[in-house]
């Protein structure tokens, strides 16, 4: 193989590229690159397009402990536990009790936050360098600022990013700087890690190049080319979005598949073949799998790798934050306090924003949203997403909102943009965004200066009863000025039929829809939202 370059990673391991693909190999590099590589640690990543097809030999009990978590989006710890610096306390406290570790890191990490508005993710890869991590899965948030800002992210990280199903349309390869799959190796064992990106991710995100494919077909397909490489174990992960965990807990393409349930902070099984396993975010509570694994040959010549588990929940409440990791946290946390505690008003009356609240009904904050929208952009009617807002939280009447609060619940890079659309595509864009209300998805529309009726109780397609802008039934052959935002013009979210339409105001010529709510709440000092019956439900 012609190796390219190489660069030592935050681990001490070293980062090789071969060709237009790059993996984590965690090294020592000793006594210069012309003697080559020696003293090779516990855990390292391989190329799998470059690896013999290696036989595995009779051994005995081999221990080895896989070390999982996701969605750590949080700098800081909430209520003693959780947070970047005890998470990669967690870490280190296993690496020294485990000389067999694999780190494996879940993903949707990089958006959304406060920060990552600002940076776009790059804070959370600065931190996760420092911690160890052996490979690390991309799903949806990890796209949520589009294909060129994952692939700087994934070359800017010292371990692999990994997605199997995710293809570039252009060269119909795995998108620049992310990986198909690795092969980890801890001891003698050799481990393949796959990652299923949900597909309703080319609904979600700002992804203008990627083409998401099947999950179980690929993941099957490559777990069969693992196996017959030789490896020992096939670990897969994958996310909820549009149900896909489901799809790949029932398909079992792996050995073992660790996934995400925001119905389960924890979850195990295993019947004897097939583990699968869950725990929450934000690193509260790690999951440690503590593997037992044997190669032996089975009767009939051919080898066989047999392994039993014994899962442990670490509370991180219990594990001492590492002091480095949390002295670089602060420092990232304190870059933007000053300008994020600016105080914006007050709320006159309770305010709900979570996810089951924001996707189901009418919500008084994505009335406030939607109306702003409309007001700063002269429109005749306006529409925004329900998933749009993300701070899944509720505040009591009184609370003082901050910059941080807006830009919390409105995360996003969204800016807003004027469509020249006929009745026509307004009744089918609301009619699709009240198509998939059961699963919570985020595409659900909240509408201002219109009043819509939804029945729930009939199928997708045939829900919206009626719809009216400006007091008067809409007309199907007419034209309105609709003012949505940059992400929902671009089809996403599932509105594909306004991706078509005429733009009246382009998005470089508005405010961020964040910007533009904190502008509207701090003229007054007051924040009252408010339902009014503009989104009728019935189920």
């Amino acid at each position: 193989m012609d190796i390219i370059g190489i660069s030592i990673g935050a681990a001490g391991g070293v980062w090789t590229r071969f060709g237009r693909t790059s993996s984590s190999l965690t090294a020592s590099l000793v006594l210069g690159l012309a003697i080559g590589l020696a003293a090779i640690l516990p855990a390292h990543a391989q190329n799998t397009d470059a690896l013999p097809n290696a036989p595995v030999a009779d051994s005995g009990p081999v221990r080895l402990t896989i070390l999982y978590t996701q969605g750590t989006t949080d700098l800081d710890e909430t209520a003693g536990r959780g947070g970047m610096a005890r998470l990669a306390g967690t870490i280190r406290q296993e690496r020294a009790a485990n000389p067999n570790l694999l780190v494996l890191h879940g993903g949707q990490t990089l958006a959304p936050s406060v920060l990552a508005f600002y940076d776009q993710g790059a804070h959370i890869i600065d931190l996760l360098n420092g911690m160890t991590i052996d490979a690390m899965a991309a799903l949806n948030r990890e796209y949520h600022h589009g294909d060129d800002r994952l692939s700087a992210r994934a070359f800017e990280a010292g371990f692999p990013i990994v997605t199997t199903n995710a293809v570039d349309r252009s060269t119909g390869r795995t998108p620049d700087g992310l990986e198909e799959a690795v092969v980890l190796t801890a001891g003698p064992l050799r481990i393949g890690v796959m990652a299923a990106t949900p597909v309703l991710t080319r609904e979600t995100t700002r992804t203008q190049r990627t083409e998401f494919r099947d999950p179980v077909r690929a993941l099957t397909a490559k777990a069969a080319a693992l196996r017959a490489d030789g490896v020992d174990l096939v670990v897969a992960m994958t996310g909820y979005a549009g149900d896909t965990h489901r799809s790949v807990l029932a398909a079992r393409p792996a050995d073992i598949v660790l996934y995400q349930d925001r119905s389960r902070p924890f979850a195990i099984e295993y019947d004897g073949r097939f583990l699968s396993a869950t725990v929450g975010p934000q690193a509260a509570w790690v999951l440690a799998l503590d593997l037992t694994v044997q190669r032996t040959t089975g009767p009939d010549g051919q080898p066989a790798v047999t392994w039993t588990p014994a899962p442990r929940l670490i509370d991180t409440a219990t594990v001492a934050p590492d002091p480095a990791v949390l002295i670089q946290a602060k420092a990232y946390a304190a870059r933007l306090d000053t300008m994020l505690r600016m105080e914006v008003g007050r709320l006159t009356a309770p305010l709900d924003t979570r996810k089951e609240s924001l996707r189901t009904g009418e919500n008084a904050f994505a009335n406030a949203v939607v109306d702003t929208l409309r007001e700063a952009l002269d429109g005749d009617v306006a529409l925004f997403n329900g998933g749009g807002i993300r701070g899944d939280r509720q505040y009591p009447a009184g609370t003082l909102l901050t910059r941080r609060d807006i830009y919390t619940e409105l995360p996003f890079h969204d800016v807003g943009v004027v469509l020249d659309v006929s009745g026509q595509q307004l009744w089918d864009a609301v009619e699709s965004g009240v198509s998939a209300v059961e699963q919570l998805q985020g595409r659900f529309p909240h509408l201002s200066n219109a009043r819509a009726e939804i029945d729930l109780g009939r199928p997708p397609g045939q829900r919206l009863r009626s719809l009216s802008v400006g007091g008067k039934p809409v007309t199907l052959s007419g034209h309105y000025r609709l003012a949505t935002s940059s992400f929902l013009a671009a089809g996403g979210d599932g509105y594909g039929i306004l991706a078509g339409a005429p733009r009246l105001v382009e998005d470089r010529n508005t405010e961020f829809v964040s910007t533009q709510m904190i502008d509207q709440i701090a003229r007054s000092g007051e924040f009252m939202p408010r339902l009014d019956g503009r989104m009728t439900v019935r189920r």
